[in-house]
């Protein structure tokens, strides 16, 4: 089983689609290959993440990622995005993407 050595997870406190897109456009390729991203952006109540990835590993995690956050979201291609309410269940996320790599 692959293990992902470069994992990036990125908290902004504002939901700035500019700069999200602009990192998304420049880790887009070593997402592909070998890369995790998970960002997360805005306030508590109000807040957006990104999940990019190799997309077997997105298509088999994204759905637990979105419940561990308690959100929703969808995605495809290596992509799954979606909207949650609760800042502080970022680092069990983070902890769900760690575990479900490892095993």
């Amino acid at each position: 089983k692959q293990w992902y050595q470069r994992r990036v997870a990125i908290t902004a406190g504002t939901a700035d689609t500019e700069y999200s897109l602009t990192l998304q456009r420049e880790l887009r390729d070593s997402c592909e290959k070998e890369r995790l991203l998970l960002l997360t952006m805005g306030e508590q109540g109000s807040a957006l993440f990104v999940f990019r990835g190799p997309v077997d590993v997105v298509d088999r995690l994204g759905k637990g990622l979105a419940q561990q956050l308690g959100g929703k979201g969808g995605g495809r291609d290596g992509k799954f995005q979606g909207k949650f309410t609760d800042l502080s269940l970022i680092q069990d996320a983070v902890l769900f993407l760690k575990d479900n790599l490892d095993s």
